[in-house]
């Protein structure tokens, strides 16, 4: 009978996604990963075959953290749209470039099947918010929704390759700054720019 495993393998991800934050994919070994979780290299090679194998299975995860993101975003927040702004400012919603995976993104075929199925996610979750904020009469009722869910992702990865390009101010900050001028013109008049800064929670 096999022992049970004490150290599950989303934890090894999460591990695996520091690592990759930290120090960028050229530096990430399974050693450094071990390390992480007290596990040694030999059984994170036995669980995922391979550096690649770990690294995939990580990539694999981005589309299950993106739903995690959202329903906790949806949990503190009851307006939709301070659930999107709050979604939207989460490490999981910026493009993978954040964790070291945009070249194989572009170079190879499994990671890119994985990149896509991240923006998918990222996509229906941002079209499912701005759909609920367009009842909630947060936004305008003539606002195309999957056209505004689309552009939502090009501002989340758009802003953080320029913000890691020319550092203007705090991440968080040119971020939000960027995402309040895409949604500002779909707003209603009740629901400017200025009533995102300070989302209402759950319960208030």
């Amino acid at each position: 009978m096999a022992r049970p495993r004490l150290i599950s393998d989303d934890t090894i991800l999460d591990a695996t996604r520091q690592v990759l934050a930290e120090f960028g994919p050229a530096k990430l070994t399974l050693v450094a990963v071990g390390v992480r979780v007290g596990l040694a290299s030999p059984t994170l090679l036995q669980r995922f075959g391979s550096k690649r194998g770990l690294l995939l299975a990580s990539a694999a995860r981005s589309p299950q953290l993106v739903l995690l993101a959202v329903a906790a975003a949806e949990a503190r927040y009851s307006s939709p749209l301070a659930a999107l702004r709050d979604f939207a400012l989460s490490s999981v919603a910026y493009h993978r470039e954040e964790f070291g995976f945009a070249h194989w993104d572009l170079a190879d075929e499994e990671f890119r099947a994985h990149a896509l199925a991240h923006s998918a996610a990222v996509i229906d979750s941002c079209a499912r918010l701005l759909a609920a904020a367009q009842r909630a009469g947060e936004l305008k009722p003539d606002v195309d929704v999957p056209a505004l869910a689309r552009l939502t992702l090009v501002c989340f990865t758009g802003a953080l390759q320029v913000w890691a390009v020319n550092g203007w101010g705090a991440r968080t900050d040119f971020l939000s700054a960027q995402l309040d001028s895409l949604l500002s013109p779909y707003l209603t008049k009740a629901n400017d720019a200025s009533a995102l800064d300070q989302p209402r929670p759950r319960g208030v």
